[in-house]
């Protein structure tokens, strides 16, 4: 069958490395899938299928630097993974079962229990029984903290299906904004995130593990390796298992271009994710070791994770262009520089540059304060008809005079562009049965976010001051822990933007009960 589109130039800056237990995991994981039932008699693999995905080359070059043990393990949840995978679709997908699905998926969380010695339901299918083995054998060596984010990301991994089953029933292929966030949310790569803290031996400390530059890690390398497969399985997904979650198709579709041209915005778009986790890596992860006072022993652990992270990309790269799951005819054939050295066969120096080059280039030369527009409108679809609050014009003039008593209008707005903003009219058109006070208050956070959303650009961006915003930041967020009884304005802190969001927060939060 003829590939659909050319591969384009991949942006692979490092050499994959295998692992050296590659062989002894290969004949482990096809032990221990006959065990689990997922060869003979499954109705989904036999052996030669299995051997033909070779998960185990996966995770040897995923995990290049892991032990035999870790290796075996890791390679059994990966091949637990792609036969649930598999499993799902023979069973609901192709002809589309909702109801049986979700019943399938429901019982799975059972046999993740946070302590494994309370006990399991009895499984009933190869897929139960393999997740049943594997928490078994993973979670006595992670601490609870693991158990609960790696718990949550394989039921989000599983619950991707459902959300696939649901567009293929409606015949909806996703626009980009959801597919993204979706597929960041559900998809597989958070939870390979976790298998990577097992396999390194890097847990990340529970107190930075929701950290903003961690955060962005994670989810710049999950948006590689979702976009990175979605290039790689667009025929077997869209042309033989008539899927329509991939990326290839959702640019094609929303952009109304040819398939070759998505794939070369998709490409565009994984090179970008690659070059914000290494932006992050570089930049913002090494000062979270500072900030959180972390221990030489959690810093070491947070710098492996990345590591481990940046292994998996190549690696995975490298998988894909060998797996017979894939389409990639003569990705590694033909005379290399490299030839012979293993891994290396993604690592050309000539996608360093080219459309890559440009990638970066086009980040690192945006010059500000220069004229754009003017930007012609579109013609917006608004299926509900407006209804403004008949208060508009008092809760305008009473925020207005809030916004100058706190000192908002002492800086960087003025009394006239207050007015101008009319803040309180987007919130009559948000709140329109809400009462002159509702509307007052409503109107109030309304300003207060535009003038937060001025100010840190001009008071932090401008001076390039990271530390002072960070400084700011968490000083608002101490407000929050403040008794939220309304205090007098007199004792209210002194800088207007905290000023005003304390008097926000005790107006707001005040007469409501703690628990809510």
């Amino acid at each position: 069958m003829p590939q659909p589109f050319v591969m384009p130039d991949f942006y692979v800056p490092y050499p994959a490395r295998l692992n050296p237990h590659v062989d002894a995991a290969r004949a482990h994981t096809r032990d221990w899938a006959r065990a689990m039932g997922m060869l003979e008699g499954s109705g989904i693999w036999e052996v030669r299928d299995l051997d033909a995905h070779d998960y185990a080359l996966l995770c040897a070059y995923t995990h290049p630097d892991c032990d035999e043990e870790a290796l075996n393990l890791v390679t059994d949840w990966y091949t637990w993974v792609f036969f649930f995978d598999d499993h799902f679709l023979e069973t609901f997908k192709r002809n589309p079962d909702r109801a049986g699905g979700k019943a399938y998926l429901d019982r799975l969380p059972g046999f993740m229990p946070a302590d494994p010695s309370q006990g399991m339901p009895e499984p009933g299918n190869p897929v139960e029984a393999g997740l049943a083995d594997l928490w078994r054998r993973t979670v006595p060596s992670m601490s609870d903290g693991w158990r609960a984010r790696f718990a949550e990301a394989t039921e989000h991994l599983l619950y991707e299906s459902l959300w696939e089953l649901d567009n293929i029933n409606e015949g909806r292929i996703a626009n980009p904004v959801e597919y993204i966030e979706m597929r960041r949310k559900v998809g597989g790569a958070p939870w390979s995130a976790g298998l990577v803290e097992y396999a390194a031996g890097a847990e990340v400390p529970d107190r930075v593990a929701a950290s903003r530059p961690l955060r962005v890690l994670r989810d710049a390398f999950s948006d590689a390796v979702h976009l990175r497969n979605d290039l790689f399985s667009y025929q077997r997904e869209v042309e033989d298992e008539g899927e329509n979650s991939n990326g290839v198709l959702v640019l094609e579709k929303f952009l109304g271009c040819t398939t070759q041209e998505a794939a070369n915005a998709v490409n565009d778009l994984l090179t970008s994710r690659l070059q914000q986790f290494e932006n992050t890596a570089l930049t913002e992860v090494p000062p979270l070791a500072v900030e959180h006072r972390l221990s030489p022993a959690e810093c070491a652990a947070v710098a492996a994770y990345t590591k481990g992270l940046q292994d998996w990309q190549s690696g995975g790269h490298e998988w894909h262009m060998r797996s017979s799951r894939y389409m990639n005819e003569g990705m590694v054939s033909g005379p290399s520089r490299f030839e012979g050295v293993i891994g290396t066969s993604a690592l050309d120096i000539r996608t360093l540059f080219g459309r890559p080059a440009a990638a970066r280039l086009r980040s690192l030369t945006h010059v500000p304060h220069q004229h754009v527009g003017p930007s012609l409108l579109p013609d917006f679809d608004l299926p509900y008809p407006l209804s403004l609050n008949p208060h508009h014009q008092e809760a305008k003039r009473r925020s207005v005079d809030w916004t100058e008593r706190m000192g908002l209008l002492d800086d960087i707005w003025d009394r006239e562009m207050c007015e101008g903003f009319d803040l309180a009219l987007c919130a009559a058109g948000l709140d329109p049965d809400a009462t002159l006070e509702e509307l007052e208050l409503s109107a109030g956070w309304l300003t207060w976010g535009t003038y937060a959303d001025d100010y840190y650009p001009i008071v932090f961006g401008r001076s390039g001051n990271l530390a002072a915003a960070k400084e700011q930041t968490e000083r608002l967020k101490a407000l929050l822990a403040e008794d939220a009884s309304a205090p007098g304005t007199a004792s209210l802190p002194a800088p207007p933007l905290e000023r005003s969001f304390a008097d926000l927060w005790a107006r707001t939060a005040g007469p409501m009960p703690a628990a809510s």
